[in-house]
């Protein structure tokens, strides 16, 4: 596999006028292509900022953070799409023009990335729904727009910050299949930063685990999961259990 994204020595402080915060230190690691890998740690160890970093909202005190091995910046934005933890539609819009959103901003309202936007709405179940407004919809199909519209500017690679939380414990269940789903078939790369450890088991070929702040690479667990297994079949898997503890009891010792 190719390698997309790479953190190398990476250190961040947050400077007031009275003190300074080391929030990462020496932070390094790589995403490859195609690859779900999920961020877990303790609380406030700077989880959203290292999604922050990819995405060139602020900048490292120090080391480099590498896209397609070029140093991330304004222009290496457009191929960082962001979900956030809420879906963040607007209701005053209908669904496809919500899908579109992101493609007005990037000034890329043309034919072609038109037509693919209405593309993965048939796709993934949604066709029926463009002129709908965001209210007559239910919680997981709002999720599904507002990855969809993340999709349509083609991004190369999806930052996933807690996307499951603000719905019920069923809906994210079925929407945690939906969105590995459609990921996988668009053969993009995914990093989810998450609390919660069955979702990272659920979802990840490979999880990242943080020590406290100042954060850095704990240890890296690698999933073994049949790759025809879906989110919720994972669960079952006598596998899910022991993955669990593990990343459990490195989380705890940082406690």
């Amino acid at each position: 596999m190719n390698k997309l994204l790479e953190f190398k020595n990476v250190k961040l402080t947050y400077q007031t006028k009275k003190n300074e915060t080391i929030a990462l230190e020496n932070l390094s690691f790589s995403v490859f292509e195609e690859e779900f890998v999920s961020i877990v740690g303790p609380s406030g160890c700077g989880k959203t900022t290292i999604l922050s970093l990819i995405a060139s909202l602020i900048k490292p005190t120090s080391g480099s953070v590498l896209l397609c091995g070029q140093p991330v910046k304004n222009k290496t934005s457009s191929m960082v799409g962001y979900m956030f933890q809420r879906d963040n539609l607007f209701d005053w819009r209908t669904v496809f023009k919500n899908v579109c959103l992101g493609l007005s901003i990037q000034h890329k309202l043309k034919s072609p990335y038109i037509e693919k936007s209405r593309s993965l709405l048939e796709k993934y179940g949604l066709k029926d729904f463009e002129n709908y407004y965001p209210t007559q919809l239910s919680g997981g199909m709002r999720q599904r727009v507002a990855l969809i519209r993340t999709l349509a500017t083609d991004p190369k690679l999806l930052l996933l910050d807690e996307p499951f939380s603000a719905v019920d414990f069923q809906t994210r269940l079925l929407v945690q299949d939906d969105v590995s789903y459609i990921i996988k078939s668009e053969r993009k790369t995914a990093i989810l930063v998450t609390h919660d450890i069955s979702e990272a088991v659920s979802l990840s070929d490979r999880v990242l685990i943080l020590t406290k702040r100042p954060a850095k690479i704990k240890c890296i667990k690698s999933l073994d999961f049949n790759k025809s297994l879906t989110p919720f079949q994972r669960r079952s898997d006598p596998k899910f259990s022991k993955y669990f503890n593990e990343i459990w009891e490195e989380l705890k010792s940082e406690e």
